[in-house]
């Protein structure tokens, strides 16, 4: 397992010079070595970054595991400096143990851990936001910047993907505290509903409130306008559940005459729909 402790990462220790470590060492390709510039003979070059380059699921920081189980604990705990890549893996960097994780959640891997000399703080200190800055800002943006949605029969909904799991969008979005501790599958975000079956996001409900502008988009119509929803209906087969309810078996999708909700489910929840005759129970 990889250690960090003592300024040092498997014992490989910062600021030492060049001229101090083997061939061994140096050639190393499960690490990456950075020396300084600052001296005119090489070999007098002191280490001030050492890298992981082997993919790992855990690590020991200062006598502590660090592994995926208690990885958000760990964050919520330090607070790091965060930045997500293009490829959305998150560079974290703790400026109080000079370290910096690159972190895949999708594989749970540390592509990269990095510790780094106080020599060079200035290069890391100054990067990103606060994790607690970057978690609120996800849960205000999840409808202030979902303006446009994109709806996908049966697959997804704007970035909620059907059938994901309860504990990525926990993850994604830090809404723990939005979880309704007497009916745990069902998760409640300003506008959005979320309803959850065996820990998988099974529906969407999405309340349409005037006072936020929000287009929902299926084949270019703006179904959540009087216009789109008009053609919406005439383009697809469609039964009237209830006096206020219309059901689009072919779509995944329940909607209020008014527009003022919309519900899009999964395949599973397709047979409960059709059969439904009278108003489902609020949350």
């Amino acid at each position: 397992m990889l250690k960090i402790s003592n300024n040092s990462l498997n014992e490989i220790v910062l600021g030492q010079k060049k001229a101090d470590f083997d061939d061994v060492t140096l050639n190393n390709p499960n690490y990456s070595l950075e020396f300084d510039r600052k001296h005119k003979t090489q070999s007098d070059s002191e280490l001030i970054t050492v890298s992981s380059l082997r993919n790992c699921d855990e690590f020991c920081l200062n006598g502590k595991v660090i592994n995926f189980s208690n990885l958000e604990k760990f964050l919520e705990e330090e607070d790091p400096l965060i930045e997500v890549s293009d490829e959305e893996n998150y560079f974290y960097i703790f400026p109080k143990y000079n370290l910096v994780l690159y972190v895949n959640y999708k594989d749970n891997l540390f592509l990269q851990i990095l510790i780094y000399d106080e020599s060079i703080r200035d290069l890391y200190d100054n990067k990103g936001k606060k994790y607690s800055d970057f978690q609120k800002s996800k849960l205000k943006n999840l409808t202030l910047n979902h303006d446009k949605l994109i709806f996908i029969p049966y697959k997804s909904i704007g970035d909620f993907e059907l059938n994901c799991s309860l504990s990525d969008v926990i993850r994604k979005y830090n809404i723990s505290n939005n979880v309704i501790p007497k009916v745990k599958n069902i998760i409640e975000i300003n506008n959005f509903v979320l309803r959850f079956d065996n820990e998988k996001l099974t529906e969407v409900t999405i309340f349409n409130d005037k006072k936020v502008e929000l287009a929902i988009y299926y084949n270019e119509m703006d179904i959540t306008s009087k216009k789109g929803f008009a053609e919406l209906l005439s383009q697809n087969d469609v039964i009237e559940r209830t006096k206020s309810k219309y059901l689009f078996k072919e779509l995944g999708l329940v909607v209020e005459k008014d527009l003022s909700e919309f519900r899009f489910f999964e395949q599973s929840l397709l047979k409960f729909w059709a059969n439904l005759h009278r108003p489902i129970t609020s949350w």
